[in-house]
């Protein structure tokens, strides 16, 4: 029995590592719609914009370093990028919890992809369109010193977070 419970946990092992790079193929900026931008880490509403209007005007990215004349993209948001972009080939969604920083541990999301903002972690707040790693942290921060949001709307007590961003997340959100 051991035996048997070590080769389906070494074909399982086999399996994941094969289909890796299919997961994290990233997302191609040069193809990618508002929401895809949006998955990436440290890209909310007005950056996957600016990242949109930049390609439309002076044509697709050929690096990394041409996202930097992005407005709004600096080094810190290009370092995060780094493992999330691609230049070609089609666009894959960015793992769930992917990021450079040690994740915050929580209960899961429910599989309908609604995300409970008084009880996720920094990976789960970073799913909502419009947050990134500092907002999702300034989100823990703020239910912790002030307690729970009592709506979902209730977020833009969280400074950074206006009542665009609190729209965009809406279908995604809930505080029960």
């Amino acid at each position: 029995m051991a035996f048997l419970s070590r080769c389906i946990r070494a074909t399982a092992l086999f399996v994941g590592l094969l289909l890796a790079p299919l997961a994290f193929a990233g997302v191609n900026v040069n193809t990618a719609s508002q929401t895809q931008l949006e998955s990436l880490p440290g890209i909310g509403p007005s950056k996957a914009q600016a990242i949109i209007e930049h390609r439309t005007n002076k044509g697709t990215f050929k690096s990394l370093q041409d996202l930097d004349a992005v407005p709004g993209i600096g080094k810190a948001t290009l370092e995060k990028l780094s493992s999330h972009v691609v230049f070609d080939g089609e666009s894959t969604s960015v793992p769930k919890g992917t990021s450079s920083k040690s994740q915050s541990q929580s209960k899961p999301a429910s599989s309908t992809g609604i995300i409970n903002i008084n009880t996720a972690g920094q990976a789960e707040l970073q799913s909502l369109p419009g947050i990134g790693p500092s907002k999702a942290v300034a989100i823990i921060q703020e239910r912790q010193d002030n307690g729970p949001f009592s709506s979902c709307g209730d977020i833009t007590r969280v400074k950074g977070v206006g009542k665009s961003t609190a729209a965009n997340m809406a279908s995604r959100c809930t505080t029960d």
